[in-house]
């Protein structure tokens, strides 16, 4: 039998989804905030710019030569004035920082101009850049953490508000997942028409053509066994009166040999109906009092000839001697149970083996049949299963023990069967005052 595959949340529709359209979004959104980034970083810049080169012309044009006028420098301005007349250099003034080199922390430009009586006049005009650079981590800050951020916000409101939007189709799963095909229901359709309307009306269709399926496959059944049923049990009739009055010969065992196939073949045409019947939810149950005990010994008698050629025994044991082994089920159904249980005993039993029967009555009422195989089973719950079969079932469709589980449910019971040491047992409990 399969594992089932395991499910992880990251494999589920609402977080592909949720990450698809989140991707698409952070993709778009990036490609936007770093437009906007790169935008504002050229407008920084050229303001930062002309925020420098008005300081520097404006100190350049309160600077005069003749007569010598410097400006003095104001708070958080720092530059510096240079005279040259063509011969030498006179620095008139000059209060630029030490590191006013480093460029991450300053700016710096130069302007000049020519006075009339020659030479030039330069100024070498110098801001703190750390606003500057400031305003530019901010937008960095903006891009790279904000923005992931952003992403992951954005990613979780979506797979919430996805999980509330996949709601019918959770919906539609939930109810596909408890449509029994005994009777089948249709699915609600949601009131938009939507993709989960035309889901839910494909799934719908399909589910009236199973139902059509079955229902044919179920009536062929039932008409095939009512035919077969009728031919079958007039020849094991047959059978059984020719071999009475016959001698013991080769011609008896051959007849005993055909009388136990007719009897297997009358079994598996039974079967097939109570399939027919089970399936189509035509199982009427009518409840009375009975003896578990008597309609088991009653059974035993009719597998005698059977036990016989088999070289087995039968031993039943009823505990106590003097239990009341009266229930209140379907007696019809019980003997169906009862004779599956006895019938593979018999078949898959050893040679010259015994059949062990008991009839219990302690906290609840109930039979067990065991008989010792060569074959080894491991899994005996799997054997409830429809068409299921282990490897030594060569006879018969495995349908045996599925009917004997469902019965025994709707009488109330519960069937278990068990494998230890080469012993195959199966038992049946029954519940006290059961009203199905």
């Amino acid at each position: 039998m399969k594992s089932k595959p395991t499910s992880f949340f990251y494999q589920s529709l609402r977080f592909r989804f949720g990450l698809l359209f989140n991707s698409l979004l952070f993709l778009c959104v990036s490609i936007i905030v770093y437009s906007l980034y790169k935008n504002a970083k050229t407008e920084l810049d050229r303001s930062f710019s002309l925020q420098l080169s008005s300081a520097a012309n404006n100190i350049l044009q309160k600077t005069d030569i003749d007569p010598i006028s410097v400006p003095l420098p104001k708070n958080g301005e720092f530059f510096r004035i240079i005279y040259d007349n063509k011969v030498h250099k006179t620095q008139l003034i000059d209060n630029l920082p030490n590191d006013v080199s480093e460029k991450e922390k300053w700016r710096m430009i130069t302007v000049k101009k020519y006075p009339e009586n020659g030479g030039s006049i330069s100024v070498d005009f110098a801001l703190s850049a750390e606003n500057y650079h400031s305003g530019i981590q901010k937008l960095r800050r903006l891009l790279y953490i904000y923005l992931p951020l952003a992403f992951l916000i954005s990613f979780l409101g979506g797979y919430l508000i996805s999980g509330f939007l996949m709601k019918p189709l959770r919906r539609i799963i939930t109810n596909a997942n408890t449509v029994d095909l005994e009777h089948i229901i249709l699915l609600s359709k949601p009131a938009t028409k939507d993709e989960f309307y035309h889901l839910t009306d494909a799934l719908n269709r399909m589910l009236m053509r199973i139902d059509e399926q079955v229902k044919q496959q179920t009536s062929f059944f039932t008409m095939a066994s009512h035919e077969l049923r009728t031919p079958i049990s007039n020849m094991l009739t047959e059978l059984q009166t020719f071999n009475q009055d016959l001698p013991s010969s080769d011609n008896k065992t051959l007849l005993d040999n055909q009388e136990q196939e007719v009897r297997r073949m009358k079994g598996l045409v039974d079967n097939f109906l109570w399939m027919s019947k089970i399936e189509s939810g035509n199982t009427q149950i009518s409840k009375f009092e009975f003896s578990i005990a008597d309609l088991l010994l009653e059974l035993s008698e009719s597998f005698i000839k059977q036990i016989t050629n088999n070289h087995q025994k039968l031993k039943i044991d009823l505990s106590p001697l003097d239990g009341d082994f009266t229930i209140y089920a379907d007696k019809n159904q019980i003997e169906v149970i009862f004779n599956n249980l006895l019938s593979n005993a018999i078949k898959y039993g050893k040679t010259d083996s015994t059949i062990n029967i008991s009839i219990f009555q302690n906290e609840k009422k109930g039979i067990s049949i065991s008989n010792s195989t060569d074959q080894v089973i491991k899994n005996s719950e799997k054997l409830k299963g429809q068409f299921l079969r282990d490897s030594f079932h060569k006879e018969g469709f495995g349908l045996g023990l599925w009917i004997c589980d469902v019965l025994s449910k709707k009488n109330n019971a519960k069937l278990s069967l068990d494998y230890l040491n080469e012993k195959f047992s199966a038992k049946i409990e029954f519940s006290e005052h059961s009203d199905n």
